[in-house]
């Protein structure tokens, strides 16, 4: 290898690390902050984590090369946030810790600045790096539960925090996000490889993830992975497609990995049937809760034991809050302010706290990241944008469920969706950084 191509190696592994700190680096930073109990337990040690995956993602030359990002998606971004920054300096009663806020503006800003230098050929890199933080973000889960005296088989797997005001339980979105992300990636890097230890290797990450979002019982999580499932086969099932699967499926091979595959889960249920049970244990739980949102929503029991669910609860009233907010012209034009009224789920709160425009600045960035995420769905690009498409069905699922429009959970996505989605480059590793340069940077 040619010295110019390991030092362009090097460079797209370090973009890599950089920007999988930041797009998934909640999981390592709760991990070594709180399990491990290394550096403050603090809004500190994650301002100083981003800013070294900042430092790893600086360029050898900056502002030289500059890359054209999705300007139509970049427009809705900017002017959200442009009117999210004007409400917190002009019309901000939320009391929130100015600091901290502008911190986040700043990693935001930080991170779309320097991924525009990132060349085109980190979709080489990204896709393996990302698996790999999101795969190590796992096993440090499963470490965390066993040393663990308090969490048993049963309880939800959620992160637990160190600081003295941390929510009771900890938090079960946060290994879930990082489940789903480990188990995208990894199918998403099963057909590049034709190694068999590799490709055993991948499906024993898919089996841990999906363990992981199963033990973390996060519903936005599960109806997301099923609406995936669905869109998938929506997406291939034509009759050529069918027939292919099926002259697959009914080879001798196939049936032979099918037989070994069923002979070994009876085998290993027969032997830990409290595994089984525990399993069958976990989706009547589900199936219990699915109840009790239906029937807070909606008021209608589909069963004896349905009841208020809290979570639900706080939803259906964010709900009623909207409607009473509609008819009122002041708030509907303006909105109550930054950070004013938390609905937990952030579409609408956008128009809750910023009024129609900042609806319209919000809603309209994801409604081009849908169309932008459907034709990747379609036809990929490449395995990064294939990989961005299926975790933007996540994201669809949170902005009605959970969080807020500000949140960096969903802003870092963000930035990367917008410096790759809808861009029409070749990721060919046989093209020259010259043909990227003078054909899509500026």
């Amino acid at each position: 290898m040619k010295p110019n191509s390991l030092l362009a190696l090097f460079n797209n592994l370090r973009y890599s690390v950089g920007i999988a700190m930041l797009f998934n680096g909640f999981p390592i930073i709760f991990f070594i902050r709180d399990t491990l109990k290394i550096g403050p337990a603090s809004n500190v040690f994650s301002a100083l984590f981003f800013a070294l995956a900042l430092v790893l993602m600086v360029p050898a030359n900056l502002f030289v090369r500059i890359y054209k990002p999705n300007s139509t998606l970049l427009k809705y971004a900017l002017l959200f946030i442009g009117l999210c920054l004007y409400h917190f300096l002009i019309f901000n009663n939320s009391g929130v810790d100015s600091f901290v806020e502008i911190g986040n503006y700043v990693f935001i800003f930080g991170f779309f600045i320097l991924i525009l230098h990132v060349p085109n050929q980190v979709v080489d890199t990204l896709v393996p790096i990302l698996f790999l933080f999101a795969f190590f973000s796992n096993l440090t889960l499963i470490y965390s539960l066993m040393t663990n005296p308090e969490w048993k088989l049963g309880m939800r797997a959620a992160v637990t925090f160190a600081n003295t005001d941390a929510v009771e339980g900890g938090n079960p979105h946060i290994p879930a996000r990082n489940a789903i992300i480990s188990l995208l990636t990894a199918l998403v890097l099963l057909s590049q490889f034709k190694n068999i230890l590799i490709k055993a290797f991948l499906l024993a990450s898919t089996l841990l993830s999906v363990a992981v979002i199963i033990l973390a019982q996060v519903r936005s999580a599960l109806l997301a992975v099923g609406l995936m499932v669905a869109i998938l086969f929506f997406i291939n099932a034509n009759f050529s497609n069918l027939v292919k699967v099926s002259r697959k499926i009914f080879t001798l091979r196939t049936l032979l990995y099918i037989f070994i595959a069923y002979f070994l889960i009876n085998l290993f249920f027969s032997r830990y049937g409290n595994i089984y049970s525990l399993l069958v244990g976990y989706w009547y739980t589900f199936q219990d809760k699915l109840m009790d949102v239906f029937f807070t929503a909606f008021g209608i029991k589909l069963s004896e034991t349905a009841s208020v669910d809290a979570s639900a609860m706080g939803r259906v009233t964010s709900f009623s809050f909207l409607s009473q907010a509609i008819y009122s012209p002041e708030l509907i034009f303006l909105g109550k302010g930054y950070k004013d009224s938390y609905l937990d789920v952030p579409i609408f709160e956008t128009l809750v706290n910023h009024g129609i425009l900042g609806f319209i600045f919000f809603a309209g960035f994801n409604y081009y990241l849908t169309i932008y995420s459907y034709k990747d769905l379609r036809n990929p690009a490449n395995r990064l944008t294939l990989f961005l498409a299926y975790f933007f069905i996540y994201l669809i699922v949170l902005l009605i469920s959970s969080g807020r429009p500000y949140d960096l959970s969903f802003w870092f996505p963000y930035v990367v969706m917008i410096r790759f989605m809808g861009i029409k480059y070749t990721s060919s590793p046989e093209k020259t950084e010259e043909h990227y340069t003078t054909q899509k940077a500026y």
